[in-house]
């Protein structure tokens, strides 16, 4: 789902790179210490905590060899490390590291409840476990409202994820996951698009569940969806920049003693 690299910068990497710095402020990292980022994609979190916290060692995991190259093709700093592992078994002993993150990873993990168990299993006491996942992007509402109206068949193709998108659910699993001192947070953002290509040419790489559902159409059925999404967003008017709104929840929790 997630494998072209360029497909996903365009896509979903312009989406973490502008909710990363929010995600990170509210996660309260500090300055210091040893840090896992599971689920790194292509670096946007670990880009934004190694400018703003000097001292801090960063691993980056994700299950694509493809982000791991790509990564680590960014970066040449020796505090940052990439490593491809799966969240439901991460390949560290536990205590191995100050605080545990995850932006936009968890609804797309099978298992997000062992996924969690394992990101507390990882953390030291005392250290911070912070997870943010979408609540509502109106690119995707716009997406998958006209998707609907097109295709009869819309749920049995869509794989889009239908979880931990309301508020209080990350609240209980990190409750259930035995984190203390439990907060959760609402954050907005919004992105700028050049034009209407612009928003629908990412589409066509075939990245993410809205990439995955395009490419799945014929050419027919793809351009009258092309065209009703167009209509929603910019009307029967020329084409021309615009802005579209997004919430996210972040959780962060703190970890009292080892499992």
């Amino acid at each position: 789902m997630f494998a072209n690299t360029a497909g996903y910068e365009s896509m979903t990497g312009r989406w973490s790179a502008r909710l990363a710095p929010l995600f990170l402020r509210f996660a309260q990292i500090g300055n210091a210490g040893r840090v896992l980022d599971v689920g790194c994609g292509t670096g946007s979190p670990v880009r934004i905590l190694a400018a703003a916290s000097p001292q801090v060692e960063i691993v980056g995991i994700d299950p694509a060899e493809d982000f791991i190259d790509y990564a680590r093709a960014q970066f040449g700093d020796s505090r940052i490390t990439f490593e491809r592992a799966d969240a439901l078994d991460l390949p560290y002993p536990p205590a191995s590291f100050d605080h545990v993150l995850s932006l936009l990873v968890l609804m797309f993990i099978p298992e997000p409840a062992k996924a969690a168990m394992e990101m507390r299993r990882v953390t030291c006491p005392g250290g911070t476990v912070a997870a943010c996942t979408w609540a509502s992007q109106r690119r995707n509402t716009v997406f998958w409202e006209e998707a609907a109206a097109l295709d009869p068949l819309f749920e049995a193709r869509s794989e889009r994820p239908r979880d931990l998108n309301r508020f209080g659910q990350l609240t209980a699993l990190w409750h259930a996951t035995g984190l203390q001192h439990v907060e959760e947070e609402a954050l907005e953002i919004s992105m700028d698009f050049s034009s209407f290509d612009d928003y629908w040419q990412p589409y066509l790489a075939g990245v993410g569940p809205n990439g995955l559902y395009v490419s799945g159409l014929s050419p027919d059925r793809r351009e009258r969806l092309r065209n009703a999404i167009r209509t929603r967003l910019l009307g029967d008017g020329p084409d021309h920049p615009f802005s579209l709104e997004a919430k996210a929840l972040a959780v962060r929790g703190i970890v009292l003693h080892v499992q």
